[in-house]
């Protein structure tokens, strides 16, 4: 099926840097997002095994120096992150025309701090972590939410266990580009490169 005529065009806006710091920039873009985009905290989180790589949505809980999402230890991610710490994480806000990428290295939050999340979200959220063997194989769907409901109903009154398997990543990037969608596919980029403790700026071709 062709569908190269499935196209968006973009009006040139011009794209606003912070020449010093890219995480300024970033602050600066997502509060901009927070107004005009639906989920402006989801993100495409990539990851390698070493012989293939893997993509997913995923949504971002906080930042600073660092980005942090939470996930299961043992899902496919997971797995890669802990054979591979190097990840990269895609931010597109298409009612803006905005693209952020993120290289950088990641690694797990303190166990403290993974707790204090786990239990400021609603229980049904904590549940459904407990329950779930995030990418293994399961029998039905159905069995699923039969074995969520039976819980819902044990741990009305009680604490969900924290899971053990379940956590908070930070990544620490090394390389952050910013994306202004522009007319005639003549995209505006600026790359961030981090050197040692210092950020290098540079413009990119669309």
């Amino acid at each position: 099926m062709k569908i190269g005529e499935t196209r968006k065009e973009y009006k040139t806006r011009k794209i606003i840097i912070n020449s010093d710091c890219p995480i300024l920039t970033f602050k600066n873009w997502y509060k901009k997002a927070e107004k005009k985009v639906s989920e402006p905290n989801a993100f495409n989180l990539a990851t390698s095994s070493g012989k293939y790589v893997s993509s997913r949505m995923m949504l971002l809980k906080d930042y600073g120096e660092t980005f942090i999402f939470f996930t299961n230890f043992h899902s496919r991610k997971g797995v890669e992150l802990f054979n591979n710490s190097k990840s990269s994480m895609n931010f597109w806000w298409k009612e803006i025309q905005q693209q952020i990428r993120i290289d950088g290295v990641v690694k797990k939050i303190q166990k403290e701090e993974s707790k204090a999340y786990f239990y400021s979200r609603p229980k049904s959220s904590q549940i459904g972590a407990f329950l779930s063997n995030q990418s293994r194989k399961i029998n039905s769907y159905e069995e699923l939410i039969k074995e969520y409901k039976l819980l819902i109903k044990k741990y009305k009154n009680d604490i969900v266990p924290y899971p053990k398997n379940w956590g908070g990543y930070e990544l620490t990037p090394y390389r952050i580009e910013f994306w202004q969608g522009g007319s005639y596919r003549l995209h505006q980029r600026v790359e961030f490169i981090k050197a040692r403790t210092k950020w290098q700026m540079k413009k990119l071709a669309p």
